[in-house]
């Protein structure tokens, strides 16, 4: 559980840093006002508020150590100084001011800020936002314009990284309570489709689950080979790391740098420096009719009568939130008159909570990409069901729906029967290290998420397993048994 080891105050906000027994983080808590009554920019509230969020994850590399500052000699501001500046690369060496200035434009509000030395996370009064080098998770509910952040950050990507577009992109959300509030152009899916193929003409849309229950639209775009600065011809991509520039040849242009990362690490030689490429499966569990009686602590004068961190920290204790991840960083706030939100940071990983629990609205979700979890093994049947069953104790949903989203393997065992060439850092196709990896990818499967088991105290209404070209996804429906 994290515990607040010291608190001073610059200027006009409270500066705290927040320790674990694994992670240390540090927490800026920013005045920021409220731009109306129920968080979002709408001129009033009108009692129904639109909990499930719209996601944004665009990236534009396949790994942290390919993602390069294009102005590497820029200075960070003082506002921008911490512990983990000299950690900092990529897009992580964007002002904080540069991100306010796109959030500003899909009504978002910035409350605070947890970092570690792989992540930055910033709690926003419309749910969360997420800054690895070379990715960025936007997450955004009620009437929030997220898509209009699209042009935004390409241009900030060309101008901090040299990027000369996304190398993938995700946009996602659960069907909405109330559309019609929505503005013009996140009434429907299909204007959200149409809009997002206008900046990604070779992207595809699904709609996932049943028509007439509750269901899930998801946008693909790649994953496909840009360079990030200068131009290399068509039989190789550049490697932007910082310790230098070794190339990985490959037959396609489709084929992603991270397959042969990944092929080493799989084979258990370890990767050459600056080329480790994490796990990448998230998992997001959304929640609909939640049990009344929990909701108390998420009003302001249950867990809690403190608006803010602190009251925040109140709800994490009284609710068992803090034990899903006891050794996490998290940074949560408890708003008036009720609604709660979380970012909690482990590793290389992150999660996010955020509850709307009023009656005739409430929702909440849940999303994780931690991994290597000692209790929560996202890899496993038994974790996920494990992780659903602590979160749906927590709120007492009605309906829940579960996704699991993990890369495939598939390109890495295609590439270990092909004519291959590879070479990293001086590690040659005949190599003891090549020949153990690509075997090992050969035999290893395709990284099939597995079957979700049944969750205590729930019927299984709707299960879906779809094969994209680069990832699995995993989808269930259920409903509370009594």
């Amino acid at each position: 559980m994290t515990g607040l080891s010291s608190s001073q105050k610059v200027g006009d906000a409270q500066h705290a840093v927040s320790v674990t027994d694994n992670t240390q983080a540090e927490t800026m808590q920013l005045c920021t006002p409220t731009c109306s009554t129920n968080g979002t920019h709408s001129d009033g509230y009108t009692g129904a508020f639109e909990g499930p969020e719209k996601l944004l994850e665009m990236w534009f590399a396949p790994t942290c150590g390919a993602a390069i500052c294009a102005d590497p000699g820029a200075e960070l501001c003082d506002e921008d100084q911490d512990q983990w500046s000299e950690l900092r690369s990529g897009l992580r060496l964007v002002p904080r001011a540069v991100w306010r200035d796109m959030l500003d434009l899909v009504h978002c509000q910035v409350l605070s800020t947890l970092c570690n030395e792989h992540l930055d996370s910033y709690l926003l009064r419309q749910s969360s936002f997420f800054v690895y080098p070379h990715k960025l998770v936007l997450k955004t509910c009620g009437t929030t314009t997220l898509l209009y952040a699209i042009p935004r950050i390409l241009d900030i990507a060309r101008r901090y990284l040299g990027a000369t577009g996304a190398y993938q992109v995700f946009y996602s959300r659960k069907n909405f309570m109330f559309p019609d509030q929505q503005e013009e152009l996140h009434r429907s899916w299909e204007r959200e489709v149409a809009y997002l193929d206008t900046h990604f003409p070779e992207g595809s849309a699904y709609m996932i689950g049943k028509t007439n229950r509750d269901h899930w639209h998801v946008y693909l775009c790649g994953p496909y080979e840009m360079p990030l600065s200068g131009a290399v011809d068509d039989d190789t991509t550049a490697n932007n790391s910082a310790e230098g520039s070794p190339l990985v040849h490959a037959l396609s242009r489709t084929s992603s740098r991270s397959t042969v990362h990944s092929l080493i690490e799989s084979a258990g030689v370890g990767s050459p420096p600056g080329l480790h490429a994490p796990s990448d499966t998230t998992v997001e569990i959304l929640m609909t009719g939640l049990d009344p009686d929990r909701m108390q602590a998420m009003y302001m004068g249950g867990a809690s009568s403190l608006e803010g961190s602190l009251g925040g920290k109140a709800v994490e204790r009284a609710t068992g939130i803090a034990s899903i991840y006891p050794d996490s960083a998290s940074d949560s706030y408890l708003f008036t008159p009720c609604g709660f939100s979380l970012n909690g940071l482990q590793g290389d990983g992150y999660y996010t909570i955020h509850v709307t629990p009023e009656p005739h609205c409430s929702y909440a979700s849940f999303e994780t990409t931690v991994s290597g979890d000692s209790a929560i093994d996202l890899s496993s049947a038994a974790g996920v069901k494990s992780l659903v069953e602590q979160v749906t104790a927590v709120f007492g949903p009605r309906s829940v729906t579960v996704t699991v989203f993990r890369a495939r393997g598939d390109t890495a065992a295609a590439l270990a029967g092909s004519e291959l060439s590879v070479e990293v850092d001086g590690v040659g196709k005949d190599s003891p290290v090549a020949k153990g990896a690509l075997q090992s990818a050969a035999t290893s499967g395709d990284n099939v998420p597995p079957a979700f088991a049944p969750v205590a105290g729930y019927k299984t209404v709707d299960r879906v397993l779809y094969e994209f070209d680069h990832y699995w996804l995993r989808y269930a429906y259920y409903a509370k048994a009594n």
